[in-house]
């Protein structure tokens, strides 16, 4: 019994772990998307000249 317990919190973890990643990967994601919008911006100002 002991060792399923065990076996069910490494689970657990791992899940939590792969959470933590698809978090991190999105918050690239936004951060990637946040340049983009700001070289928009860029061209933009460039076009008013």
């Amino acid at each position: 019994m002991a060792v399923k317990r065990r076996q069910k919190a490494e689970g657990r973890g791992q899940e939590a772990e792969g959470r933590r990643q698809k978090a991190g990967g999105r918050r690239q994601e936004a951060g990637g998307r946040r340049q983009e919008a700001g070289g928009r911006r860029q061209e933009a100002g460039g076009f008013h000249r």
